[in-house]
């Protein structure tokens, strides 16, 4: 195995302890219908370099696995936030340059994605399906400002865009 595969994968093997971690820490507003998971925050990164996807995604199922009071149904329901909005928000960034539209992005799509997890409330604890999707919209965006604000500045110290090169 190369160096740059064995680097990819311990960058990324990181990043989703550090999303474990963050979720664990925070774990009381992490999960519901009123909800700001913090870790989130770190899905930022993606619009710096796409190959930060795989750390993001195993963090969620990893944290989902470890503590979701909805069992494994979040699993799945993580995937289809964070892998797929993520995977389109990769898409569209294909022909961005602008590092602020970009994250701009990144944060609509999770944001938007989180109808799947209004969409598992509503089943599981008959929680009001508009309304808790208006929410859990709001917490991802509060995670994502926080990201882009957090990135930006670390990006000026370190090129977040290389360090996966």
């Amino acid at each position: 195995m190369s160096g740059n595969k064995i680097r990819f994968m311990v960058i990324n093997a990181a990043l989703a302890a550090i999303y474990v971690v963050i979720t664990m820490m925070f774990s009381s507003f992490s999960f519901g219908a009123i909800q700001v998971r913090i870790a989130t925050a770190l899905y930022q990164l993606v619009a710096f370099n796409k190959k930060y996807y795989w750390g993001m995604v195993l963090g969620v199922v990893v944290a989902n696995l470890l503590m979701s009071p909805f069992g494994l149904i979040d699993i799945p329901v993580g995937l289809g936030v964070t892998g797929l909005g993520l995977a389109i928000a990769i898409f569209i960034n294909k022909r961005i340059k602008n590092i602020n539209i970009r994250l701009l992005v990144v944060g609509l799509c999770v944001s938007l994605g989180m109808i799947f997890v209004a969409l598992e409330l509503f089943y599981i604890s008959k929680a009001p399906l508009l309304i808790t999707y208006v929410y859990l919209i709001c917490g991802q965006l509060v995670a994502q400002v926080i990201g882009a604000v957090i990135f930006k500045i670390i990006n000026k110290a370190i090129n977040l865009r290389e360090i996966m090169n």
